[in-house]
């Protein structure tokens, strides 16, 4: 049995289970880029898309996943816990995404040109330049990537598929 995340209770450790029931095999395997907004979700309660991201999280570990994060996705979770909760929360938060050893996804310098090509498409106020750099990733990394793990809607309006997509 795979241990459930202490400051994560809809993610197991490390993100991938090892078996949905012991002698059955999974029933197939996503990689997922999950973005900080479904991080956030899972963390805080009170959220409003903590229930979905939970059930969500739970659908993919049955399923089986490898979950896969942007340089700056950490970043982004525990600065929205510092501001949103506190920074004492955010901290542990930190701790538990570093416990975690997710699998980290970067442009190589050729390719960082593409979020800024992302970021420049956009004409929506208030971009976030993170998510061009996670639309840069799925669009780099096509072939490897199934979907978003995200409730923001800037990756539906530039047709990359969502989990609840997917999973459905």
């Amino acid at each position: 049995m795979v241990a459930k995340s202490k400051y994560f209770p809809g993610l197991k450790d490390e993100f991938l289970l090892e078996e949905v029931n012991p002698g059955e095999p999974r029933e197939y395997i996503l990689d997922i880029l999950v973005d900080a907004d479904a991080l956030v979700a899972l963390a805080k309660s009170d959220d409003q898309n903590h229930k979905r991201a939970f059930s969500i999280s739970e659908t993919l570990q049955k399923k089986g996943c490898i979950w896969y994060i942007s340089p700056f996705t950490i970043g982004e979770v525990v600065t929205v816990i510092s501001h949103k909760v506190n920074q004492a929360s955010a901290r542990k938060v930190l701790k538990e995404l570093n416990r975690q050893d997710l699998n980290l996804l970067t442009l190589k310098d050729e390719f960082i040109h593409l979020a800024d090509e992302w970021f420049s498409k956009q004409s929506k106020k208030g971009t976030s330049y993170f998510d061009c750099y996670n639309m840069a990733l799925l669009e780099r990394y096509n072939k490897q990537l199934n979907a978003i793990f995200s409730f923001d809607g800037v990756y539906k309006r530039n047709g990359f598929k969502t989990v609840e997509e997917i999973i459905k």
